[in-house]
């Protein structure tokens, strides 16, 4: 366990925003935060990072380096890009030459690249997302919490980041929030729905099981009625059918299609 909320409340300008959150976070956990606009998921993911402190109840934090990208990067920054990530690393301890070789990388990933010297304030949303992202993977933190962090971001973007985020699953605690569902799909184990400030559910998330889709061009019909492992089959055309199988049993489908002297013309993945 590295957080433990024990009967939290939160009131913010008289308003009561998180009400009797009792939340525990272990180590190795990539849990999703969902719910709708104003139900409290910010504010829960504040008192995790510890930026904000419970009205009432207990907040227990074991002793590790966080990361937190906001879901609003700080307006009026007059930093480039380059030295406000410079400026952050810095403070994580990180040396010069070891930063500017991270952000060039990051920079890359993200196709940032031309706009490094660029003030903030002058930069895009999305952007600005971007930049927030990079700050909080510079620290190479051991807890990483992602406020709604695709939000802006290309498409190109938000693949880039679930790479990075499934390569930290190994052995860092992530937890974000969310209003799509790549992510949540894609990365969570556990998931927390917030409504009006409360919990009212914390479960698992259920994976499907990935599919493949193969593509084959069949050298007689009749040798497919006792093909077995396909869910469903879609005929192209006279010759051309595709098969949907679950990832498990493909090699299989695959080898009988082989000695059914088929030909494979494409094998690819989807969820």
């Amino acid at each position: 366990m590295i957080v433990n909320l024990k009967s939290v409340s939160k009131v913010s300008n008289g308003y009561p925003v998180l009400q009797q959150i009792n939340l525990k976070i272990s180590k190795g956990e990539a849990i999703a935060i969902i719910g709708h606009n104003g139900s409290g998921k910010s504010s829960l993911l504040k008192l995790i990072a510890g930026i904000y402190e419970p009205t009432n109840g207990n907040v227990e934090r074991r002793r590790v380096k966080i990361g937190y990208v906001p879901e609003h990067f700080p307006e009026g920054v007059r930093f480039t890009i380059e030295e406000y990530l410079l400026l952050i690393g810095k403070i994580s301890g990180k040396q010069p030459s070891e930063l500017r070789k991270k952000i060039s990388d990051y920079a890359d990933i993200f196709s940032i690249s031309s706009y490094l010297q660029t003030p903030l304030r002058r930069c895009s949303k999305g952007t600005k997302q971007k930049v927030g992202i990079i700050q909080s993977l510079l620290q190479e933190p051991s807890l990483l919490l992602l406020d709604e962090p695709i939000t802006g971001l290309d498409q190109a973007s938000q693949q880039e980041l679930v790479k990075i985020l499934r390569s930290f699953k190994r052995d860092k605690t992530i937890v974000f929030s969310a209003h799509e569902s790549v992510l949540v799909d894609e990365i969570a184990d556990r998931m927390i729905e917030i409504e009006k400030g409360r919990i009212i559910a914390d479960c698992a998330v259920e994976k499907q099981e990935e599919k493949r889709i193969i593509k084959a061009l069949i050298a007689n019909k009749q040798s497919l009625k006792a093909l077995e492992g396909a869910e469903s089959v879609v005929w192209e055309d006279d010759k051309t059918a595709i098969f949907s199988v679950k990832a498990s049993q493909s090699d299989q489908l695959l080898q009988a299609l082989l000695q059914r002297h088929c030909s494979i013309l494409q094998v690819t993945e989807r969820r």
